[in-house]
C-alpha cells in the first residue's frame, strides 16, 4: 500500500510512455544483434553499440525517474523540454549509427537486422520528438508577462 504513493504508472500508459518502452526494447534488440556477430570489432559497430546501449540506458533512467514521480517533485526542471532534447539527440545519433551500420553491414543478417532496428527506433524517436514538442508548447505560460508593480508605483 505504501508503494502506491511512490510509483506513478500514468506516464507508462500514455503515448510518450509506450513510445519510450518500444524504443528501449528495439534499441536493446539492435545492440544484441550487433553484439552477437563477429564483426562487432569494427569501429563503425563500436559506435553503433555505444549509441544503442547508451541511449537505451538513458531511456531507462528517464522512465525510472518518471515512474517514481521525480518530475512532480523537481519543479525547477522543465521535463517536457528535457524529454524533447533527449529524443532529438537520440534521433541524431541513432540515425547516424543506423546509416553507418547499413552501409557497413556486408550483407550479414544480424548486422542488417541491427540497422533495420535502428531505423525503426529512429522513426519512433521522430514520433516522440513531435509529441515532446507539442507537450513543451503546452507547458509554456499563456498570457501577458508578469509586471513588477513596485516599479509602477515609483517605489
Amino acid at each position: 500500500m505504501m508503494m502506491g504513493t511512490f510509483i506513478t504508472l500514468d506516464y507508462l500508459r500514455s503515448k510518450q510512455g509506450i513510445l519510450k518502452i518500444a524504443q528501449h526494447v528495439i534499441l536493446l534488440a539492435a545492440f544484441a544483434c550487433v553484439r552477437s556477430t563477429l564483426y562487432n570489432n569494427l569501429h563503425a559497430y563500436r559506435f553503433y553499440e555505444g549509441v544503442t546501449l547508451g541511449y537505451a540506458v538513458a531511456i531507462f533512467i528517464f522512465l525510472f525517474l518518471t515512474v517514481f514521480g521525480i518530475p512532480k517533485r523537481v519543479l525547477f526542471v522543465n521535463w517536457a523540454v528535457a524529454e524533447f532534447v533527449l529524443d532529438t539527440l537520440g534521433f541524431i545519433f541513432v540515425s547516424i549509427g543506423s546509416i553507418v551500420a547499413a552501409v557497413k553491414s556486408c550483407e550479414v543478417e544480424f548486422l542488417v537486422a541491427a540497422s533495420v532496428f535502428g531505423f525503426l527506433a529512429s522513426h519512433l524517436l521522430v514520433c516522440s520528438v513531435m509529441l515532446s514538442f507539442v507537450a513543451s508548447r503546452h507547458t509554456q505560460p499563456v498570457g501577458p508577462p508578469i509586471q513588477n508593480h513596485c516599479l509602477e508605483d515609483g517605489s
